[in-house]
């Protein structure tokens, strides 16, 4: 079974690799890794509206624009 996770990529550019991911394949600090466009999955994560909504599909939402949208969506009085 792979293991998945979800990170943010913060601005400018990194990613937070799990401890325990570091742990099992033993990487420390100056550690180097090797990666390959190939066997790391970078995907973008859509909004569920944008997948149902072909509307949109030329236009790039932001997790801010994301955020405001379900702020939209949950009224609270």
């Amino acid at each position: 079974m792979v293991e998945k996770i979800e990170q943010k990529v913060s601005s400018n550019g990194r990613i937070v690799i799990p401890k325990k991911w570091r742990e099992k394949l033993k990487l420390t600090d100056g550690s180097i890794v090797e990666l390959e466009l190939n066997e790391i999955k970078l995907r973008k994560k859509k909004h569920p509206f944008e997948d149902c909504i072909g509307t949109f599909d030329e236009y790039e939402f932001t997790y801010e624009d994301h955020e405001n949208a379900k702020k939209s969506l949950i009224r609270t009085k």
